[in-house]
């Protein structure tokens, strides 16, 4: 965060949000700053790039807040603040019950950053802070998972990041695209797993048997934010592979014929068959 952000000379407010989600601009900074200016009856607020147009009436956030509260992940006790830049246009700042300000990763890739600049973001911190890296952990795609479209999350993981229960989650992968799920705890045995959602992303992402996956939680709120990163089993072809005209014209696929002995989704079942050798690793 840039200190000339709450410079002394650049107009500031803070307010905390309430129950009922109403926020007012304070009566002193409107008069000392916005009373007489052509458009006060509409504001832009601004964050990571993107904008949000609001409705103010009688100094009160009005149409328009609501997108800007929920794009935001906004709870009462949060803290926010809002910079003035002139023109009725507010860089708006958000801290939660930490006191700490929250990051917004999925906003960032929204505007079309780069994953290094999202990182750059996110190591950002007050001069007093310590850049951690964020918690992440690394899995390979088994014969299990990829039959179930499911991926489980490390018991220990998933309890020292508060992530033992049923929620919905966002993964951006690498190409800066975004993808919902939903994260599943089994009753059973305490098994924490991305269930919903998981079979697109692998399909987007062609990942395919054997292949590893980095998960990195970049996001831990109501809805846990996380950047996938891939590494892709050249000799595992994925669904997308199949009907790619480049593959097709080289070599021969089929499909493996054990469908009933193994239940496999077909996504996983091609083998590469160059001339008149088969390969086919061993199950």
């Amino acid at each position: 965060m840039s200190i000339a952000l709450f410079s002394p000379t650049i107009p500031h407010f803070f307010q905390p949000l309430l129950p009922g989600f109403h926020l007012s601009i304070p009566l002193s900074f409107f008069k000392d700053y916005l009373k007489g200016q052509i458009n006060c009856e509409s504001a832009v607020l601004r964050s990571y790039g993107r904008t949000w147009s609001v409705k103010i009436r009688d100094r009160r956030f009005e149409d328009g807040w609501q997108d800007f509260a929920r794009d935001h992940d906004l709870h009462v006790g949060d803290f926010l603040v809002f910079r003035y830049g002139g023109n009725m246009v507010f860089d708006v700042v958000v801290f939660d019950t930490s006191a700490c300000q929250r990051q917004y990763p999925l906003l960032a890739t929204q505007t079309q950053q780069t994953a290094k600049e999202i990182g750059k973001q996110h190591e950002k911190r007050t001069s007093t802070s310590v850049t951690l890296e964020s918690p992440h952990f690394v899995s390979n795609l088994t014969l299990e998972s990829m039959k179930s479209f499911r991926l489980n999350i490390p018991r220990k993981f998933a309890r020292s990041n508060d992530l033992d229960r049923s929620c919905e989650t966002v993964l951006v992968d690498e190409q800066g695209r975004s993808w919902m799920a939903s994260i599943r705890l089994k009753d059973s045995d305490g098994q924490v797993y991305i269930g919903r959602g998981w079979r697109n992303i692998c399909i987007g992402n062609s990942l395919g048997l054997k292949d590893c996956v980095k998960l990195e939680l970049i996001g831990n709120g109501i809805t846990p934010i996380f950047k996938l990163y891939s590494m892709l089993n050249k000799s595992c072809l994925s669904i997308r592979d199949l009907f790619s005209p480049s593959i097709t014209d080289q070599t021969t696929l089929f499909v493996f014929q054990r469908l009933q002995a193994t239940q496999m989704p077909k996504s996983c079942l091609i083998i590469l068959v160059p001339t008149l050798v088969v390969q086919e690793d061993q199950p």
